[in-house]
């Protein structure tokens, strides 16, 4: 049965998500860094929170305590107005308006257990406990001789409860009149302070799970984002490979015609002079020299095929530039001595070092000093001559082959670069292609010009 396209989909999908890990690994990295910016946002809200609540209660004690003050001697400046008397029957009168508003202010206030006056020389004018609290007062005593203006005290009536006990002095009319004790049940305010703390807290665990879930749910979103983008290049990606294949199958298939017709032919006609009672030897050998350079083509055709598709892996180590220049010039120096070609040297000073792989780029200078010598020997009586060399340019090395040839039509200049396109007779058309290949494995590039005295210049750019 054969698979659908859905099938092919899904099995496309599930060997590139398994394939290409690291958009999901960034993802992962990416979210988890968020997760704990999260939590860290909400561990330092929840400590300023539980910070905010240990200040909370001494402010809450001094705002009731200011509060209170004000309200007390507001309400002596009007018993002094309504009693503007000394008599004892005044005092007393005073005394009892005094402690009824004092009951008030205790009954308003929960967290506040006392509240007494008492005059400068020590006496106790007037006082007001909550109901239940009355064994408090046995601490007034030592309040009373007591010269610090705010202490802590144990609760006799809650043990293990503490009150705070804060001194305020009273003025009235410009005069110093008296000293008012307020005792705060820190227990109480505590508890009030924890409450709305815990409420906070709850508000940002609540926040924080909020954004963590919605988190989640963008990851999962974006993750599926990134599965469909990575199935659509993938899908572009074979797209693309097909097309390259089709390129070079019907490029290998167009240059494996000529040289199979060309040997066909000869064999062909060997068969018809062998038939013959009597054959020219020197016919046979042309015809078999013949068939020969076709199947040489045919070789040197499939090698270079060979080089251009399999992958590149560069093994770099540090490489002498100017020493692969002498291998290759080694290899090729006998064939350009019998074709009357001159070689010339033209290094630049300082370094000449890169990072690369020794052998592949060998293979794109053999190519480029191929190329220049088949151009230089195509160029006509004119001299023939090919010059090389290495030099620095700035951040990067450049590797450079000119030759005294006739130089790249207009025409031939769009195709340079193409698979299976050469303007010599029996060229393969791959040697270029497979130098640009080697040389954008190593991050650089490959550029020429045509020179002024007329030839071409071909240079490997490679960063150092």
């Amino acid at each position: 049965m054969a698979d659908t396209p859905s099938a092919d989909r899904k099995s496309l999908r599930g060997r590139l998500v398994k394939g290409k890990p690291i958009f999901r690994r960034h993802l992962y990295i990416s979210s988890a860094l968020f997760l704990l910016v999260i939590g860290a946002i909400a561990v330092s809200l929840i400590d300023l929170a539980n910070r905010w609540a240990g200040e909370r209660v001494e402010l809450e004690m001094e705002a009731m305590r200011d509060d209170l003050k004000d309200r007390i001697e507001d309400r002596m400046r009007l018993v002094d107005l309504e009693l503007p008397g000394d008599g004892p029957a005044d005092e007393l009168r005073r005394r009892q308006q005094m402690e009824q508003y004092l009951e008030e202010l205790l009954a308003a206030n929960d967290e506040v257990v006392y509240v007494f006056a008492r005059h400068p020389r020590g006496d106790l004018l007037w006082q007001r406990l909550q109901m239940g609290r009355e064994l408090e007062q046995s601490h007034f005593a030592d309040l009373i001789l007591s010269s610090r203006a705010r202490q802590e005290i144990a609760s006799v009536s809650n043990p293990g409860e503490r009150i705070t006990d804060w001194v305020e002095p009273v003025v009235s009319q410009g005069q110093f009149r008296l000293f008012i004790h307020f005792g705060f049940d820190n227990t109480l305010i505590a508890a009030r302070v924890a409450e709305d703390r815990s409420r906070i807290n709850r508000r940002i665990l609540v926040a924080s799970s909020v954004v963590l879930a919605l988190l989640l749910l963008v990851l999962f979103y974006v993750r599926w984002l990134l599965k469909q983008a990575q199935l659509i290049e993938a899908e572009a990606h074979t797209a693309d490979r097909l097309a390259v294949l089709g390129t070079l199958a019907s490029g290998l298939a167009h240059e494996i015609r000529n040289p199979l017709s060309a040997i066909n032919l000869n064999l062909q006609m060997i068969e018809e002079e062998v038939a013959q009672p009597r054959t020219d030897s020197g016919e046979m050998t042309q015809l078999l020299a013949g068939a020969k350079s076709e199947i040489r083509r045919l070789e040197r055709l499939a090698r270079n095929f060979l080089v251009y598709a399999k992958p590149l892996k560069p093994d770099r180590q540090v490489v002498s530039l100017p020493r692969v220049l002498d291998q290759v010039v080694q290899l090729v120096a006998k064939e350009c001595d019998r074709a009357g070609i001159e070689l010339v040297r033209q290094d630049g000073p300082g370094l000449l070092e890169v990072r690369g792989d020794r052998d592949l780029l060998q293979q794109a200078l053999m190519n480029l000093l191929v190329n220049a010598r088949e151009a230089v020997m195509a160029g006509g009586d004119g001299p023939r001559r090919i010059s090389m060399g290495a030099r620095r340019d700035s951040d990067r090395l450049a590797v450079w082959v000119r030759d005294s040839g006739a130089g790249v039509s207009q025409e031939e200049a769009g195709r340079l670069f193409d698979l299976f396109y050469s303007s010599k007779r029996g060229g393969t058309g791959l040697g270029l292609p497979i130098a640009q290949r080697i040389v954008e494995a190593h991050g650089g590039r490959l550029e020429w010009k045509n020179c002024d005295g007329g030839g071409a210049e071909f240079s490997i750019l490679l960063k150092l």
